[in-house]
């Protein structure tokens, strides 16, 4: 199978700033399958020769090489509508849309009946995108490179950290940590802005993997934040911010901003075979069975408890991550995501 891929390789467009989620994920687990010869066109092309130029090579390519399928994972306005609706002429489309519980209203609808299918993560999200127009569409979800995500069998286990969050800060996380350690809960945190600072992917697997209990801090980033107004008169244009008018659509987009969201981490904490506390979010329940592969919590005062009383109960905070484990290498791979979405596109 040919497969072209596009995507952005660097985060926002900006090399200093790493590579992206999509890259050490979709892009590296495609080239991993077998029979797959994966192509690469990322979108970094577009800040070469501009986006006219980027969407004609790519249609040219498409016509002159014939691949089973274009696999796009989407991210603002890098292609020309009527290149996309070329490209369904002469092959397979198909595009990745994340955030779809805020992203649909103003982007995910405007997108998605480009292509041939459309991916989405929420269970609610298949009815909507038939109502604008695009009935082929996929229900999947993050999962886990258990390439690299996996248990770290050299981790020197001598005090190992009780309880550890790692992610960027946030006033809702920052809150929840406070209201830990007011509580007696010492949280050792890591991530951009906080006082512990980022840590390489090898130190991220090793607290993954030693901490007691991981937290998957979740909590709704508000809707009085510079980050959510924003969004009610500016949108992301390839590396630049640019205002936005379509107040409507907009405002339909903030509103939702508060909905919880499975998020990657949910999955990549198990794969290393790390216990994983988190707040619910949209059919997590289909994913991990709470209390016997993953924990849940629904406030303050029930994560305190389940806390103190998983750091008490050595055993069956263990079982429950080598079953969380177990879940995850069984049904949580990548692997496993992109041949399903193979089989629902009648691609083999």
């Amino acid at each position: 199978m040919k497969i072209f891929y596009t995507g952005v390789q660097y985060n926002y467009y900006d090399p200093r700033r790493g590579s992206s989620f999509e890259h050490n994920n979709f892009y590296a687990s495609l080239k991993r399958l077998s029979g797959i010869e994966v192509s690469y066109f990322p979108f970094e092309r577009i800040l070469q020769v501009g986006k006219l130029q980027f969407n004609q090579e790519l249609l040219e390519t498409v016509k002159r090489e014939k691949p089973d399928l274009l696999f796009v994972f989407m991210v603002s306005d890098e292609f020309d509508p009527r290149v996309l609706d070329e490209i369904r002429r002469h092959t397979t489309s198909v595009a990745w849309f994340a955030d779809d519980n805020w992203r649909f209203y103003n982007y995910s609808r405007i997108w998605a009946p480009l292509f041939t299918w459309a991916i989405t993560t929420y269970s609610w999200m298949p009815e909507l995108y038939r109502k604008i127009g695009q009935p082929n569409v996929i229900r999947s979800q993050w999962a886990a490179d258990v390439h690299t995500y996996k248990p770290v069998s050299s981790v020197k286990i001598g005090k190992r950290p009780e309880v550890t969050f790692v992610g960027g800060w946030s006033n809702p996380r920052a809150r929840l940590v406070k209201e830990l350690e007011g509580a007696g809960i010492t949280v050792s945190v890591y991530g951009s802005g906080w006082s512990g600072g980022r840590v390489s992917d090898e130190g991220m697997m090793n607290l993954f993997t030693q901490s007691k209990i991981n937290l998957g801090l979740n909590p709704a980033p508000g809707y009085l934040n510079k980050n959510s107004l924003g969004r009610l008169l500016f949108r992301r244009s390839l590396d630049r911010i640019v205002p936005d008018f379509h107040i409507w659509r907009n405002f339909q987009s903030w509103l939702r901003r508060g909905i919880p969201q499975i998020k990657a981490r949910h999955f990549e904490i198990p794969a290393c075979g790390g216990f994983v506390i988190t707040s619910p979010a949209d059919d997590l329940e289909r994913y991990y069975v709470p209390d016997k592969e993953i924990v849940l919590y629904r406030n303050v005062p029930e994560l305190v408890e389940k806390i103190r009383y998983y750091l008490a109960h050595d055993k069956e905070r263990e079982a429950i991550a080598e079953a969380g484990y177990q879940r995850t290498l069984r049904d949580h791979t990548y692997e496993k995501r992109f041949s399903e979405i193979f089989r629902r596109i009648g691609l083999h």
